[in-house]
């Protein structure tokens, strides 16, 4: 015969996100999900100048439409081709 107990395991849980550019907090919703933000992780490479580290960045909104207008080549919407 079986007999079971109950047992918590503690997880981790995102509380707060900071946009590692302006340093502004990435506001939630009324139900506590966080608004749009970009997310990136980067486990880097050998010969790279950060060679082994890992890198999370997150930033939010405003902060990514400043970022990608700077770019030679921007981001398109997936599945659409650029011309």
């Amino acid at each position: 015969m079986r007999v079971f107990s109950s047992c918590s395991v503690e997880t981790p849980k995102v509380s707060d996100i900071q946009c590692n550019s302006c340093g502004e907090k990435v506001e939630k919703n009324k139900v506590g999900y966080f608004h749009d933000h970009v997310s990136v992780s980067k486990t880097w490479g050998y010969h790279s100048p950060y060679d082994g580290e890992a890198h999370d960045i997150d930033l939010c909104i405003g902060c990514y439409k400043d970022w990608i207008a700077h770019f030679e080549i921007p981001p398109y919407p997936q599945g659409e081709i650029a011309v």
